[in-house]
């Protein structure tokens, strides 16, 4: 098990307790020089191993097959981890701003640097999950007029990488758009449209300026982490493919 996966699970257990306030009553600190040998804590082991145990237990469960490795890399401009892990996501919130608004999700914008790893050939656990997605980063859908969706579109255009979209079409000729289609529909610069995210990409990360000022701003509470689990659990086997979505044309 990997320190690193075993304490995300840990903080992700925890953060689930009841809130009490707190108050520091005394800070102390002290030097200890690292040139002898330490021994572990019996105390704190035994306080830490029942939360071990159940940490391992949740990082080897299987949630379902995975026939080929799926990377990032795979395309330019697209890649099949990127398209499933975009199409989950607006799955699931589109059935949460649905229900809270009674609207759709128009298309959703994700980035290529927060596809952390690989998902590998064989099963799929939750701890590779963990490891691709190791951030709390929680969905949110932002109302975007058509100038600032034109940024966004933009955005795309300059950074050439293989961001994770859905329900959005991109045909690049040579310096500009031949042709953008939402849902199937010709992208209108006159309406305002409802673009998935999270919270780290809508406070402006990756340089994603223009989800910083939405016309108006949901927030779902759901992490993208927990939603490609609570979707992966329920399938069988993973299909991922590159289906032409955003896409180089002579």
């Amino acid at each position: 098990m990997k320190i690193s996966i075993f304490f995300l699970l840990l903080i992700s257990t925890l953060s689930g307790c009841k809130n009490e306030q707190l108050e520091i009553t005394k800070i102390q600190g002290k030097q200890i020089q690292i040139d002898q040998i330490f021994y572990p804590d019996s105390t704190i082991t035994e306080f830490v191993l029942p939360f071990k145990n159940e940490l391992q237990h949740k990082i080897s469960r299987i949630l379902c097959y995975n026939p080929t490795t799926l990377t990032r890399t795979e395309g330019d401009l697209e890649s099949a981890l990127g398209n499933i892990y975009a199409d989950i996501c607006y799955q699931k919130a589109d059935s949460i701003f649905n229900k809270q608004s009674g609207k759709n999700i128009d298309f959703a914008l994700f980035n290529y640097g927060g596809i952390r790893t690989v998902i590998p050939k064989g099963n799929v656990t939750v701890g590779n999950i963990f490891e691709l997605m190791p951030f709390e980063n929680k969905l949110v859908i932002v109302e975007l007029s058509g100038s600032q969706t034109v940024k966004l579109f933009n955005y795309l255009k300059e950074s050439k990488k293989a961001h994770p979209i859905s329900n959005l079409t991109l045909e690049l000729k040579e310096a500009s758009f031949k042709n953008i289609l939402i849902q199937g529909k010709p992208f209108d610069p006159t309406k305002n449209y409802y673009v998935l995210t999270h919270d780290y990409l809508q406070h402006g990360g990756d340089n994603m300026s223009f989800f910083k000022e939405p016309i108006s701003l949901l927030s779902t509470q759901y992490k993208v982490r927990d939603a490609i689990i609570d979707y992966l659990v329920k399938i069988d086997t993973i299909r991922a493919q590159t289906d032409g979505r955003f896409i180089k044309i002579k």
